[in-house]
C-alpha cells in the first residue's frame, strides 16, 4: 500500500520549452515583429503582460543561432544585452551577452558572403538573369533545416506558372514564393488594383436546385483554373461548436507524409494538432457532405472512397503550415508511388480542397497562396474551395499555400479532401491541359 497518491502536475519539459521559442522565432521571421516590443509584450498591436528577461533574450538568441537564423540571433542578443544593463546585471550579465554577440555577428557577416557567392555562381553556371537576389529570398542567407525553399527552376518552367495569372500581378519564379507568402501573411496586397477590380462576390446556385431557394454566398479571389473562392456563412455558430466538440477528444499531433511517400510522420513543417472523423460519427457528418455536394458539384460518398474523412486542425499561437500542395500522387516517381499504399492510389488524387473555417482569429492565421498573389483570410462559418488539378488531370502549381503563423487566438479549421474516383461525370476530363 503506497498510501494517498500525490497529484502530479504536468509542467513543461525542454521539448515545450523550444517549441514556445521556435513559435516567437517563426512570429518575427514571418511577420517582421519589432523586436523591442516583443520583449516587452507588445506582439503585432496588441499588449500582454508578459515581458521577457535578460535571460529570456539570451535564450531566444542561443536557440536563434542553432537554428541557423543568425540575424535573427543578433536581435536577440542586441536586446539581452540592452536588458542586462537595464536590470543590472541581475539575470544575465553584459559580459557574457557580449561573446554571443560577436560570435553571432561573425557568423551572419559569413554566412551572408557564401550566399551572394552561391548564387553568383549558380547564375553563371546556368545562364541565368540577376532573378534572384538576397532582397527576394528573405531569411534564406542563412541555414535553417525547417525553412522551406525552392530551387532555381527551368526557364520552361518559370513560363508555365505564369500561365492564368491575372493582369498586374510579377511572378518570376519559384524564388518569389517566401517572399509572397511572408507579404500576403502579413496582409498586404500583391495584386494591382486592374486585377482586383475582376474580382467580385455574388450569390449563386451552383447549379444545385436546393440553392435555388438559398442562393450561395460566393467570394472569387482568383481567375485561374484553381477556381479559388470563399463561400459563406456555410456554417452555423452551433455546428463549428459541435464540430470542435466531436474532434477534441480525439486531437493528436499532425502528421505528413513520409520521405518517398513511405508512411507518416511528425514534422516541424507544421505544428497543429488534428483529428480525423468519419461520417458514422454523428449525423452532422453527413449533413457536411452534402453541403459541399451542393455547393460544388462534386461527389463526396464516403462509402464509395469519393472523399477522405473530415479533418478537423487546431493551431495555437505559432501554429503554421508550411506552403506545400494539397495533392499527393501527381507529383511523385514511379519509384515512390510503389511505397503508397495501393488503397490511395485507387482512391485518385485530391481533386479539390473544401476548407471549413471554425473559428475567428484575432492577428494571424490567413491561407495565402504565394503564387496567386491572394490570402483567405479566417472567418468563422465560411470555408475556401480550389482545385488542386487541372481538368486534363495535371497539378495545379498555382495551388502552392500555407497557413500563416498564429499570432493571437487560436485557429480550428476543418478539411474535406475530394477524390478524383467518382467525379468522372461530376468533372469530366479535359484535353487541355491548360484548363
Amino acid at each position: 500500500d503506497l498510501g494517498p497518491q500525490q497529484p502530479q502536475y504536468l509542467l513543461p519539459a525542454d521539448e515545450d520549452l523550444q517549441g514556445a521559442a521556435q513559435a516567437l522565432v517563426r512570429l518575427h521571421h514571418v511577420y517582421g515583429l519589432n523586436m523591442s516590443s516583443m520583449v516587452r509584450g507588445d506582439i503585432w498591436g496588441v499588449q500582454s503582460s508578459a515581458e521577457l528577461s535578460a535571460q529570456d533574450c539570451l535564450y531566444m538568441g542561443k536557440h536563434s543561432f542553432n537554428l541557423g537564423h543568425y540575424a535573427q540571433s543578433v536581435e536577440w542578443f542586441s536586446e539581452a544585452f540592452n536588458l542586462a544593463g537595464f536590470e543590472h546585471n541581475q539575470t544575465i550579465s553584459q559580459d557574457q551577452v557580449s561573446e554571443f554577440l560577436n560570435t553571432a555577428l561573425k557568423a551572419h557577416e559569413e554566412a551572408q558572403t557564401q550566399f551572394q557567392q552561391q548564387i553568383q555562381q549558380e547564375q553563371e553556371q546556368r545562364g541565368y538573369p540577376d532573378i534572384l537576389t538576397i532582397e527576394n529570398v528573405a531569411g534564406s542567407t542563412e541555414n535553417n533545416e525547417n525553412q522551406w525553399h525552392t530551387t532555381l527552376p527551368h526557364p520552361s518552367a518559370i513560363t508555365d506558372l505564369k500561365d492564368d495569372l491575372p493582369n498586374g500581378f510579377k511572378y518570376n519564379s519559384p524564388n518569389d514564393d517566401e517572399t509572397n507568402f511572408f507579404d500576403l501573411c502579413r496582409g498586404n496586397t500583391l495584386l494591382t488594383p486592374e486585377a482586383l477590380s475582376t474580382l467580385h462576390c455574388r450569390y449563386e446556385h451552383r447549379g444545385s436546385k436546393f440553392l435555388l431557394l438559398m442562393p450561395a454566398k460566393v467570394e472569387y479571389h482568383h481567375p485561374s483554373p484553381a477556381g479559388l473562392v470563399t463561400f459563406h456563412d456555410v456554417l452555423s455558430d452551433a455546428e463549428t461548436i459541435a464540430i470542435k466538440k466531436l474532434a477534441h477528444p480525439v486531437m493528436v499531433r499532425a502528421m505528413v507524409q513520409g520521405v518517398e511517400g513511405k508512411g507518416n510522420t511528425v514534422s516541424s513543417t507544421r505544428t497543429s494538432k488534428v483529428a480525423w472523423l468519419d461520417e458514422s460519427l454523428d449525423p452532422l457528418m453527413d449533413r457536411i457532405s452534402r453541403r459541399i455536394e451542393q455547393l460544388t458539384g462534386l461527389s463526396m460518398d464516403q462509402t464509395r472512397e469519393h472523399s477522405e474523412m473530415l479533418q478537423v486542425a487546431n493551431y495555437g499561437i505559432g501554429g503554421h503550415y508550411n506552403p506545400h500542395h494539397d495533392y499527393l500522387l501527381v507529383d511523385k516517381t514511379p519509384e515512390e508511388l510503389a511505397n503508397i499504399n495501393p488503397r490511395e492510389v485507387l482512391m485518385g488524387d485530391r481533386v479539390a480542397t473544401f476548407m471549413f473555417y471554425l473559428s475567428d482569429v484575432t492577428r494571424g492565421g490567413a491561407t495565402a497562396f504565394p503564387r496567386m498573389g491572394v490570402a483567405v483570410w479566417p472567418k468563422r462559418g465560411s470555408a475556401a474551395f480550389w482545385f488542386n488539378l487541372r481538368r486534363s488531370g495535371a497539378a495545379n502549381d498555382h495551388t502552392l499555400h500555407g497557413a500563416c503563423p498564429v499570432v493571437h487566438g487560436s485557429k480550428w479549421v476543418s478539411n474535406k479532401w475530394i477524390r478524383e474516383r467518382g467525379q468522372f461525370n461530376t468533372r469530366p476530363c479535359s484535353l487541355n491541359p491548360r484548363e
